[in-house]
């Protein structure tokens, strides 16, 4: 086959072959044009003083190749005018001036003939560079300012909730109930938990009276501890790391005098005190079978009180809201043995349960947030610097610490990878200190403001208008960064309110179910409203928390039947339709059809006494 003869095989030495690339191509261009200039140099025969400044200028504009023909072309016209002037090689170079400064004002005049796209490009090049060398130096600066910075930690705050509930030994019943938890065991207590409503003649009791008769030292110490004054139950005690049962204290749990964050408190032995209540209503039910009202009352009477001691001062969430849990299934039980034992109490003992009622918190209900406003000031102690008046900068050892708030915050397990990257960058956005403990703050303290007093008294439009802006800043591109950690340790801050309204119904409840009791043992038959209680067996009959009204009450069938007009605020005659859901505030459409989903009713009337079968408890506001 003939090859023609324009094609040149590339050299078989690679070097070589690197010359036939574009690379190379624009390099021999650039070298060829650099052999132009040369050339034309010398095809003028100047002096070599005066070519080798042509030269020297040309090369040092920087201009392309057909410019830099030009600008040859003109220097040379304008010496070769010199010297046909008589003017000597010499005398013309030095009158040229430096050639640096012809190169640069040549240069400038080229380039402002050039096209227009080549003076935006040049402009926009410029610009970026400028706008990189800035954010780049501004990076550094931020890094530094990060990097350097370091939180103060100067307050225990573990020691800070414990201090008020420091008190003699001989006064705290958390070590009783330690005690007792530990003596129940784990099979036991997953059993209790396994079944918690239980009761005489379900398939399940005969289990529950072999754990209650099988543990009546650990309900003996339950009861000795629901007879002590204070909870003197103490965040991170090394004590209850010392135990044998590691299926409830570890451990290596984290201790008070260690200061580690205060979110990894594990709270541990709380959930096990539940188990414990339920052991001592299994016992409360088991003595009641047994026609024993001394047993029965001590029962009931301690869990009371186990319930309102863990409202302590300075008690987390969680501490409190396993104490509105207990006084639940106190209440609970209260109500459901009177229904299927109505005599195991004598009347004296039924008063005495009643003034115990009344007297829970000392009629006080509401949630307390002063555990979370402390775990919260923890964090920004370990997140931010302190500049001595409230306020701090993001460090880069608080950042670290946002893979653990995450996992407080979602049940996130798995690490954040970027922080450290994104750290500069973060601190600069992430809102201050104060900030964040400002906006923390004010929307518990706005939520507390709107949620008192009665539950049917709560401005609903002025709630939901509060949690709108809130859900609207955190949603925002800029209030999500600027408040992340007040957006992180925010709790679930409203259902609180509706828990203990709940706690309020339930004791109102429970007071009248004793007083139609004893008006039923004295009458022989039930009173037809329950205004025919007051003033001899109750001072008013507790309102309907859902409109403040008087609480329901008919006569059906020969029984009595007490409720509440429920979440739908309609009466429905002590109809109740499915397990009920009780919240006090308003709820979405879009939140009601998710309950009905569930199989969860909003509608219909909660029956409080005498419970339905079936779950006689509503399912608590989320």
């Amino acid at each position: 086959m003939e090859r023609s003869d324009e094609f040149n095989p590339p050299p078989a030495n690679w070097l070589l072959r690197a010359y036939y690339t574009p690379v190379s191509d624009a390099l021999r261009g650039h070298l060829s044009g650099r052999l132009d200039v040369r050339r034309e140099i010398a095809a003028a025969e100047l002096p070599k003083p005066v070519a080798g400044l042509i030269h020297t200028v040309v090369r040092r504009t920087r201009l392309w190749r057909r410019e830099k023909s030009d600008v040859v072309r003109e220097l040379i016209a304008h010496f070769a005018d010199g010297l046909a002037a008589g003017r000597s090689a010499e005398q013309l170079v030095a009158d040229f001036g430096p050639a640096d400064q012809a190169a640069k004002l040549i240069r400038q005049a080229k380039r402002r003939n050039r096209p227009l796209y080549w003076q935006a490009w040049w402009y926009f090049s410029r610009g970026l560079l400028a706008l990189i060398a800035a954010a780049t130096l501004g990076y550094v600066v931020l890094a530094a300012r990060f990097y350097l910075a370091a939180p103060d930690i100067t307050r225990n705050y573990w020691h800070e909730i414990n201090a008020p509930r420091r008190i003699a030994e001989d006064e705290r019943a958390w070590p009783l109930y330690r005690a007792a938890i530990v003596k129940l065991g784990k099979e036991d207590s997953e059993l209790l938990e396994k079944h918690p409503d239980a009761r005489p003649g379900s398939k399940d009791w005969p289990e529950l009276v072999a754990v209650a008769e099988r543990h009546g030292e650990s309900i003996a110490l339950a009861r000795e501890g629901a007879a002590k004054s204070h909870f003197g139950y103490l965040l991170g005690d090394p004590a209850d790391g010392k135990t044998s049962a590691a299926w409830v204290f570890s451990a290596k749990a984290p201790r008070a005098d260690d200061n580690p964050e205060l979110i990894s408190a594990l709270l541990e032995g709380l959930q096990a005190l539940r188990q414990l209540a339920r052991l001592v209503a299994a016992d409360a039910w088991r003595a009641a079978a047994a026609a024993d009202g001394t047993v029965t009352l001590a029962d009931l009477s301690a869990l009371l009180s186990m319930s309102a001691q863990t409202f302590q001062p300075r008690a987390t969430l969680v501490e409190q809201l396993v104490g509105y849990a207990i006084f639940t299934q106190a209440t609970e039980n209260v109500r459901s043995i009177l229904a299927d034992f109505p005599d195991v109490l004598s009347d004296s003992q039924l008063r005495d349960l009643a003034h115990e009622i009344a007297a829970w918190r000392r009629g006080a209900m509401p949630v307390d947030f002063a555990g979370e406003r402390i775990m919260f000031d923890d964090v920004l102690q370990r997140v931010y610097t302190d500049d001595g008046r409230g306020d701090g900068r993001l460090t880069d050892r608080g950042l670290s610490l946002l893979p653990e708030l995450l996992d407080f915050n979602n049940g996130m397990s798995e690490p954040v990878r970027w922080e450290k990257l994104l750290g500069p960058g973060l601190a600069a956005v992430v809102g201050s200190r104060r900030d964040n403990h400002e906006l923390f703050n004010s929307h518990l303290d706005e939520m507390i403001a709107l949620h008192q007093g009665p539950a049917w008294t709560w401005d609903h439009d002025a709630i939901d208008a509060a949690n709108q802006r809130l859900y609207e800043l955190f949603n925002s591109a800029t209030g999500k960064v600027r408040y992340l950690f007040a957006g992180l340790m925010l709790p679930a801050i409203q259902p609180n309110f509706s828990n203990a309204e709940l706690s309020v119904q339930r004791r109102d409840a429970t007071e009248v179910a004793i007083a139609l009791v004893l008006w039923h043992r004295k009458h022989g038959a039930w009173p037809q409203t329950l205004a025919e209680l007051v003033p001899e067996l109750l001072p008013a009959v507790g309102p309907d928390r859902f409109d403040g009204q008087p609480l329901r009450y008919v006569i059906r069938d020969g029984h009595p039947l007490v409720y509440s007009i429920g979440q739908d605020r309609d009466d429905d005659g002590g109809t109740a339709w499915g397990t009920p859901y009780m919240n006090y505030d308003r709820m979405s459409e879009a939140s009601l059809m998710r309950l009905r989903n569930r199989g969860i009713s909003p509608e219909g009337d909660w029956v409080l006494w005498p419970p339905p079968p079936g779950p006689a408890e509503p399912e608590p506001a989320e």
